[in-house]
């Protein structure tokens, strides 16, 4: 359990903090509100041991701004002995507990105690929660055998917060994947942040992962974040990790190892609180041989891995997974849709789906924009994207005649276009 204690006495402070270690616990201190919140927001302290009159503020407004972050460590106020009125306002306030200055230790121990038990139980009951809600978004993976078998993994990885490594064929869903992970973890209610590797030049993609601050390089006139402090204590997906050229994979090594990272053109070490998710469709086994990319970083980034099957190998899951992407879409698109239509269905299980999870996706979103006429043209990439446009644009002025009734006119108006530009898209 780690403590902060905030007193501006600096001969109390140490005095508390020295009786704290030598029961074992891990202390900060600090000698003001500002240099407190500094703390707390870097170091998430277990609680705050505050003293109420402070230098720069007071601790029941240190309380309330956590309290308005959402930050949610439990406080311990010092209260003047005898001061009955505070320390019950400390309580009203939403502290924890309370103790009278001079400190009895004894005292201050077993609250330290109970709290602890009671954040244990706590951790308990969260940790079953969350093993509950991790099945239930996992299961939209399959039911197949092999995805049985990622399900579980998925669910241990998701309790985690070591490296990912994800691997598979292209548009296996590792994305997916990777968004599920952490949807089903602790960090759900932090950021989830995704950069593709291969997409971006090495100058602009250290720059984009580690920030840089102003005159840092030509053009850099402004401070900027990289997304290793973006994420905060969200997950960052590094997709494409095999792209990432080999001298920017020795400093994410440094990142994992040391849990540091540095913006270009500053002196001063930043704390990465994240989780890396990374995710190839390459064999990281042969790069690794070939010296194009870092065994150590390859050993790092593996510590927990998954590889995705290709759907040709789970047939059992086609229909669920469609299933569960059709009404995903549809919401996406604001359509309300009952279930998949029963040529879809039959389409979906009929072919081999070389292009995987993307490629079925693509399908299913063409089916929603299509509707019946989705089988007038070709399905596998044969459509140019005119072609495309023009049949979603004469599909949906149809059934925008249908929905005013016949009226062509109405039609038009609600369409923001003239009737004789209406009756010849109709005709194109």
């Amino acid at each position: 359990m780690m403590i902060l204690i905030i007193e501006d006495e600096q001969r109390i402070r140490e005095g508390i903090a020295q009786m704290l270690a030598e029961e074992g616990y891990d202390v900060l201190e600090a000698g003001t509100m500002e240099n407190g919140l500094g703390m707390i927001e870097q170091e998430a302290p277990s609680v705050v041991l505050s003293d109420i009159n402070l230098p720069d503020g007071d601790g029941f407004a240190l309380l309330r701004y956590c309290q308005h972050h959402e930050i949610d460590t439990p406080f311990i106020f010092m209260t003047a002995f005898g001061n009955r009125d505070v320390a019950m306002q400390a309580i009203e306030a939403g502290a924890y507990d309370y103790v009278s200055k001079p400190l009895r230790f004894d005292e201050l121990f077993a609250r330290l105690k109970r709290l602890q038990e009671l954040q244990n139980f706590k951790g308990q009951i969260a940790r079953k929660s969350q093993r509950k809600l991790a099945a239930s978004k996992l299961a939209v993976l399959g039911d197949s055998i092999p995805m049985r078998r990622i399900r579980k993994l998925a669910a241990r990885a998701a309790g985690s917060d070591a490296p990912l490594l994800i691997t598979g064929e292209t548009g296996v869903g590792k994305g997916l994947l990777a968004k599920l992970v952490h949807a089903s973890g602790d960090r759900s209610r932090h950021a989830f942040v995704s950069i593709n590797c291969a997409s971006i030049p090495e100058n602009l993609l250290e720059s984009e992962l580690f920030g840089y601050h102003k005159g840092a390089f030509t053009g850099a006139d402004k401070n900027k974040k990289g997304l290793f402090e973006e994420v905060g204590e969200g997950s960052l997906f590094l997709d494409e990790i095999g792209e990432m050229p080999i001298q920017l994979q020795a400093k994410l090594l440094h990142v994992l190892d040391d849990g540091t990272f540095r913006p270009l053109g500053s002196t001063r070490d930043l704390h990465f609180k994240g989780r890396i998710i990374a995710a190839t469709n390459i064999l990281l086994e042969s790069m690794v041989e070939e010296r194009r990319f870092r065994q150590d970083l390859f050993y790092r980034l593996s510590v927990l891995s998954i590889e995705v099957p290709p759907l040709r190998s789970r047939p059992d899951d086609l229909l669920s997974l469609a299933e569960n992407l059709y009404q995903e879409l549809a919401t996406e698109m604001g359509r309300a849709v009952d279930a998949l239509p029963m040529a879809v269905a039959e389409y979906v299980q009929q072919h081999a789906w070389p292009g995987n999870v993307r490629e079925l996706k693509n399908y299913l979103e063409r089916a929603l924009i299509f509707g019946d006429d989705l089988n007038d043209g070709p399905l596998q990439g044969d459509l140019t994207l005119a072609d495309a446009l023009q049949q979603f644009e004469c599909n949906w002025i149809r059934r925008t005649i249908e929905d005013s009734g016949g009226d062509k006119a109405l039609a038009a108006k609600r369409l923001g276009i003239g009737l004789s530009t209406l009756y010849r898209k109709l005709e194109d």
